[in-house]
């Protein structure tokens, strides 16, 4: 049986660590805020690109460009958004296994993009071609760091490296609802078309309309699907904190308890050992 010296130490150990959780879960709230916050001020501008590229979508059916029409190449690419750190749950094991379903599906000659240590260590682990990584931008990701990423992309897309991109990340429905997903961005999809639109007129071309906003269009989708990550990441993170910081208020309690019944048994032991010294005590002087 465990000393009650050594129950004592377990027990400021464990509450040492509660406070720790409940620290992360402070910063952690504190963070998902602020990123819920960029993610409401980043809706209108992706709305609005997402609206331009829908309305030329409707009057580019049958065109043929490179970013409707797409080169043989045979291979596609995956830009995949994950954590940079752990203690978020299940949050970057559901991330990696979904962008490996999507490597699988795809075949093994993918190229991948990743953004956060841990997708690509997870990549790199099982010998995926990670084209080039982005570490350090997870928790508080930039525009200027998704436009690199989507601009790596678009690079291997003109060249005919890749015929395809996709990007895997986590999107943020709800506090509860944090579900990963796979979005192709590229080739433009004639089902993004707006049946609704207003007539348009392109100057100086259609071609030359979807070489300046294609690009644009990429980089607002990419920081969008990093957002979203941010968010479900320190939401998650949230969770993590607040069950690890029940489990150590449980295991305080249980401690405590038995804490309580070794220093009660100790107490009664030393006290039996007093009465009965008494005891031998008034025999041998009777005597």
């Amino acid at each position: 049986m465990e000393s009650a010296q050594g129950l004592k130490l377990r027990l400021h150990s464990i509450s040492s660590t509660r406070q720790i959780t409940k620290s992360m879960r402070m910063i952690a709230s504190t963070k998902v805020q602020k990123t819920l916050r960029r993610m409401q001020s980043n809706a209108p501008y992706v709305e609005y690109f997402s609206g331009v590229i829908r309305g030329i979508m409707r009057f580019a059916r049958g065109a043929r460009h490179r970013y409707i029409t797409p080169p043989d190449a045979g291979r596609s690419m995956i830009i995949a958004v994950s954590g940079d750190r752990g203690l978020c749950g299940a949050y970057n094991s559901n991330v990696c296994r979904e962008a490996v379903a999507q490597i699988r599906r795809m075949g093994r000659d993918v190229r991948c993009v990743t953004v956060g240590r841990k997708i690509r260590d997870h990549l790199r682990r099982r010998k995926y071609i990670v084209e080039r990584a982005f570490d350090g931008a997870s928790e508080s990701p930039f525009y200027g760091t998704a436009s690199e990423v989507s601009a790596i992309a678009v690079d291997l897309y003109k060249k005919g490296t890749v015929d395809s991109v996709f990007i895997v990340y986590t999107r943020y429905e709800s506090a509860l609802s944090l579900l990963p997903v796979t979005r192709q961005i590229l080739p433009l999809s004639a089902s993004d078309a707006d049946p609704r639109g207003r007539e348009m007129c392109f100057e100086p071309g259609l071609d030359a309309v979807l070489e300046y906003t294609t690009p644009l269009y990429l980089s607002a989708c990419v920081y969008g699907a990093m957002l979203n990550a941010a968010a479900c990441e320190q939401n998650a993170r949230i969770m993590s904190m607040d069950s690890a910081s029940k489990n150590c208020a449980d295991m305080i309690e249980r401690l405590s308890l038995q804490y309580n019944r070794l220093r009660q048994s100790g107490i009664t032991q030393e006290l039996n050992e007093i009465v009965s010294g008494a005891e031998a005590l008034l025999t041998t002087e009777e005597s």
